[in-house]
């Protein structure tokens, strides 16, 4: 079916599968096994469910056949694109069956008269790229004129890449929308696994491919990734900034200094662990940052300072507490029917309205339990419906205290699954926890708060990756860490003072 043949090396033993519908929600499948795919109901599940009303139940297997992928249209009603060309129903090639290859388009899609239909769905085959690969999602607002993607610094989409040209090629705002170029590049760019030739409009949901970077367009927005850790996007980016110099209360008459001389900056996409010892200021810091509680400093999203325009900031801010306001009365379709109609612009529609509600409850798993009483719900629903109370209003800064407290480890894991979703479209999550062992894959960043015994208030630790922290600490696990700073007299090792003049000495 493909004529497109990439020359990658391949990067895992089995290939994956990424999942994007036009809620802006991608699922990454690994395909260990022969999967079905199709539409779940009452009495019939499948391994990959798409929730659209043109996908059959049994639409489609993907199996492996001598170390071939196959994938068969199993008799849908609407068909399966394959690159843009369909098989199963209403085929033009008597064919149901193709091999799949890296880079292979699956569209499930209905185009009558030409148009694409408002519940399309695609997905990406790849060998090329990991379950561990993190998408990014880009919004191309007004002030974007373009974007350049080359090898060399002078790039929006910089990538250290051989495979990559100096100056690949450009996505452009044109005249009737937005518009991919390739630059005489040497390996080319292709849409729907077919190589460009020429300039060329996108339609949402197409697939753009330069060399092993996969771009999904959808309504003005790019959805991103590739294989390599260093790839930054400049120009749409975001970052909240912090500096916070003091935050301190009076108490008697004197002042008591909480935290003092935190700063760092967090990019737009990012999830952040919190980590500290007890005492060492963490939802103090999360008060301050978001503005709930000022600090002496300046904390600015996107070169807004939230301080100053806190009342205009503080929609785009959301915050989650330990614990959870909900009236066990009302049924969840109710609690997020309320929550929209506080936290949602007034111009919103009720179709516009519903269709977000709908949204956040297939995005949180809430989707079966919408006419059941909060009341009723397990301790793992209920904080997912705390969660999706904050987020029906899409905030860019998403701040929660424990949220995973009280639950299981596979309860907590799949909680922080669904924040890493959130993250993965450009929401920046930063998240307290006394459980983040179970979910150390998920996080981009660390924060770790240390109390000194010098001036009995909290200093920033270390700031950096995971990975980067385990190095810093000589530790193994989040558990290590938290040890290393925790007093003697709480069984921990007392070396906070030690690890605050050692992050602050590599940073002077």
């Amino acid at each position: 079916m493909s004529n497109t043949v990439f020359y990658y090396e391949q990067k895992q033993a089995y290939p994956m599968l990424f999942v994007f519908d036009t809620k802006g929600n991608m699922r990454k499948y690994a395909l260990q096994k022969n999967v079905t795919i199709g539409r779940n109901t009452t009495n019939h599940s499948v391994d990959i469910p798409l929730s659209s009303t043109i996908v059959s139940r049994n639409h489609g297997k993907i199996e492996c056949v001598r170390d071939e992928y196959i994938y068969t249209d199993c008799g849908s009603t609407n068909g399966t694109f394959v690159n843009g060309v369909r098989i199963g129903s209403r085929s033009q090639f008597d064919q149901s069956s193709v091999t799949l290859h890296d880079g292979d388009i699956l569209s499930f899609d209905l185009k009558e008269n030409g148009c694409s239909h408002p519940e399309q769905m695609v997905a990406i085959f790849t060998t090329v790229l990991s379950e561990q690969v993190k998408w990014k999602k880009v919004q191309l607002h007004a002030e974007i004129a373009e974007i350049h993607i080359g090898r060399t610094a002078s790039n929006s989409l910089n990538i250290a890449n051989d495979m990559i040209s100096e100056h690949h090629a450009s996505f452009f705002r044109a005249e009737h929308g937005w518009a991919v170029v390739d630059h005489n590049s040497t390996n080319g760019v292709y849409i729907n696994a077919s190589r460009i030739r020429a300039s060329r409009y996108l339609s949402d949901m197409d697939v753009i491919r330069i060399a092993d970077i996969f771009f999904v367009f959808y309504e003005n927005s790019l959805f991103f990734c590739d294989g390599s850790e260093t790839t930054e996007l400049s120009k749409g980016k975001k970052e909240l900034k912090i500096n916070i110099l003091e935050r301190s209360v009076m108490q008697r008459f004197k002042k008591i200094r909480l935290l003092q001389d935190i700063n760092l900056t967090v990019s737009s996409g990012e999830m952040v662990l919190i980590l500290g010892g007890s005492g060492a200021g963490k939802t103090t810091f999360i008060n301050a940052v978001m503005g709930y509680e000022k600090a002496q400093g300046r904390i600015t999203y996107d070169k807004t300072d939230i301080y100053e325009e806190y009342e205009r900031m503080k929609y785009q801010i959301g915050f989650v507490p330990q614990q959870d306001l909900l009236r066990g009365s009302d049924s969840v379709y109710d609690t997020l029917s309320n929550a929209a109609a506080m936290k949602l612009p007034a111009d919103y529609t009720p179709k516009e309205r519903e269709l977000r509600i709908q949204t956040v409850l297939e995005e949180l798993g809430l989707s079966r339990e919408r006419n059941t009483l909060v009341s009723k719900l397990s301790g793992g629903q209920r904080k997912r419906l705390s969660i999706a109370v904050e987020f029906i209003a899409d905030p860019a800064l998403f701040f929660l205290d424990e949220p995973d407290s009280g639950l299981d480890d596979i309860m907590g894991k799949g909680l922080m699954e669904n924040l890493r979703s959130i993250a993965d479209k450009g929401t920046i999550i930063m998240v307290i926890t006394h459980s983040p062992q179970r979910a150390a894959t998920l996080f981009d960043k660390v924060i770790v708060l240390a109390k000194s015994t010098v001036d009995n208030c909290g200093h920033l630790a270390f700031y950096g990756s995971p990975e980067e922290a385990f190095r810093f600490f000589d530790v193994q696990s989040f558990y290590g860490i938290v040890n290393k700073i925790t007093r003697p007299d709480e069984n921990g090792e007392g070396l906070s003072d030690y690890f605050i003049e050692k992050y602050n000495g590599v940073h002077l």
